[in-house]
């Protein structure tokens, strides 16, 4: 009686989890469908439903950027990508640094035209993390998704406009806490927004760190 059960037991399980994945994956009006998780896991490459490149950041964090991002903004960008065709397509300009030549070399010709990719070897509290002041203009917006974050984050708060933002993906990290604290010792404040990443399976953190007037209307 009792291996019957466990049989029993096991077939249930086997049917509820195929249940799930039919409503959560295959359904049109799922969450995991009409994010476009399905479609970046079927592609091999984080995209929309209909194959539009986003960035590798949570669901809810693109959602508030497709509101807010306005093609009055510029970006800087720790760490290039699918991202950057991204940005590229919503704000004025992007200015991105990748330690990766092989990537880079890779993802050049996708980029578009308002989007400027410069290779910069990674280290640690050097080049990398200063290459933000190699620009002339300030930034609306800076994305952090590279290397040596807490660094990119402390030279980050100098070239930020009045209304400019720095978003730290990944932030559920501990080992980010440092990055956040300080910002908030500079007088700015810390928003955590989580959920799901295209092709993921977990919960993520992503900070935007902002002050009053923020170009996100935060």
């Amino acid at each position: 009686m009792t291996n019957q059960r466990t049989i029993e037991n096991r077939v249930k399980s086997a049917l509820w989890w195929l249940f799930g994945i039919q409503r959560h994956v295959f359904r049109k009006k799922s969450y995991l469908h009409t994010t476009g998780w399905y479609e970046s896991f079927k592609r091999g490459y984080p995209c929309d439903l209909h194959g539009n490149e986003l960035p590798w950041m949570n669901y809810p964090i693109i959602a508030l950027l497709n509101e807010r991002l306005t093609n009055d903004l510029t970006l800087f960008e720790y760490g290039s990508g699918y991202s950057t065709i991204y940005y590229g397509n919503r704000v004025c300009s992007v200015d991105s640094i990748e330690y990766d030549q092989n990537w880079l070399d890779r993802m050049r010709e996708h980029l578009p035209e308002n989007a400027n990719v410069q290779y910069i070897e990674q280290d640690v509290d050097g080049k990398y993390c200063r290459a933000i002041h190699e620009y002339e203009q300030d930034f609306d917006v800076v994305v952090i998704d590279g290397r040596d974050r807490i660094n990119c984050v402390k030279q980050a708060i100098n070239k930020l406009t009045d209304r400019g933002v720095i978003i730290l993906d990944d932030s559920h990290r501990k080992e980010y806490l440092p990055a956040i604290v300080h910002a908030e010792q500079c007088g700015f404040r810390a928003l955590n927004v989580e959920g799901i990443k295209p092709t993921g399976g977990r919960i993520y953190r992503t900070t935007i760190i902002y002050r009053n007037g923020n170009c996100l209307g935060i």
